[in-house]
C-alpha cells in the first residue's frame, strides 16, 4: 500500500507499507510521468 499526496505541483509519498523498492520505484515513476492526466482526470470527475 502506498498513499501520496498533491501539495500543488507533484505527489508526494505520506505513507508506504509492503512494497519492494524496486515496485516503489516503478509505481513512482508512473505517477510522476502521468501527474498531469492524474490531476485532469481528478478534476473532471469532482468538478462536473
Amino acid at each position: 500500500m502506498a498513499k501520496f499526496t498533491w501539495n500543488g505541483t507533484e505527489f508526494e509519498l505520506n505513507e508506504k507499507q509492503g512494497i519492494k523498492a524496486n515496485d516503489f520505484k516503478k509505481i513512482k515513476r508512473v505517477i510522476d510521468d502521468n501527474a498531469d492526466i492524474i490531476m485532469k482526470r481528478w478534476q473532471d470527475y469532482f468538478e462536473n
